[in-house]
């Protein structure tokens, strides 16, 4: 939600809002909301555990998605980071449930943000997490131990990723955003370089047989992954030699050097957009 303007959010007919529902391995389901947003649903005996929340317009279409898929009631719910498009629906998802984000979430949650000439106010108590980490932590639930780790700096300062190791699946949050040029929060510790080289690290760290879920997207094999990879990193070297041969950006847009690339612009960050982020960081 932080890339849209909010004049846009406001005039947006969330009654049309669909969500698709897919078993991404046993017991874990994707369910892509508004065809924008996926959110991870794990079910099983001791309950739902949900990663990340989508939008708050969306929150009882999505908790009505949910109990499709289980009866019992929603135990975790993890944040994979601070923005709105997935943590605005934890004042309805994470009714009752334990929140797990990284400390940067639960401080951004708890307080007013200010946009332009809007202040949007800081979502009741019950939506902000209360279960905070640093470094790694496993959860045993549902037959699973599930793996949740910070890897800080990509996206934002407070990435983190949620693996389910007998499933096979992993979602990565907005380390991926599949097919696309993904968005960097500069503002909110993101770094564009960092951000190639934890998903490297996270294709070096994971198994060939796991299912990745971007925040964004559909879902990646792994060798989607690395070819995704591959593609953001030639861009990369293409603005950097650009600056190298002394181009300013505003000559590179122009000359549209990522044109190549076209398609990857066809969501939120243009190849323009795209070009702005990398060049001030090579």
């Amino acid at each position: 939600m932080l890339l849209i303007p909010l004049s846009l959010l406001a005039q947006r007919d969330w009654s049309t809002a669909e969500i698709s529902s897919t078993e991404a391995g046993p017991g874990v389901y994707r369910l892509f909301v508004d065809n924008r947003v996926s959110v991870l649903v794990q079910t099983g005996e001791d309950g739902v555990l949900v990663v990340d929340a989508a939008y708050a317009q969306t929150g009882e279409k999505l908790k009505a998605a949910i109990e499709k898929l289980s009866d019992k009631p929603i135990k975790f719910l993890i944040n994979t980071h601070l923005h709105g498009d997935h943590t605005g629906g934890n004042a309805i998802i994470g009714q009752g449930a334990h929140i797990i984000a990284h400390a940067s979430v639960k401080d951004f949650l708890s307080k007013d943000q200010v946009q332009g000439e809007k202040t949007i106010s800081a979502p009741p108590m019950h939506a902000r997490p209360d279960i905070t980490i640093e470094g790694k932590m496993t959860l045993g639930f549902n037959g699973e131990t599930i793996e949740i780790l910070h890897l800080p700096g990509g996206h934002t300062t407070g990435d983190l990723l949620v693996y389910f190791p007998k499933a096979k699946v992993i979602h990565v949050g907005d380390l991926l955003f599949a097919g696309y040029f993904p968005y960097v929060d500069v503002s909110n510790g993101g770094n564009p370089l960092v951000y190639v080289k934890n998903v490297a690290w996270i294709l070096e760290n994971y198994p060939d047989d796991v299912t990745f879920i971007g925040g964004h997207g559909p879902a990646f094999s792994k060798a989607q992954m690395k070819e995704h990879l591959q593609s953001l990193n030639e861009t990369i070297d293409i603005v950097k030699n650009a600056k190298a041969a002394g181009k300013t950006d505003a000559q590179m847009k122009e000359s549209r050097i990522l044109k190549q690339w076209e398609s990857f612009g066809s969501f939120f960050i243009t190849e323009d957009r795209w070009i702005d982020t990398l060049y001030p960081f090579l």
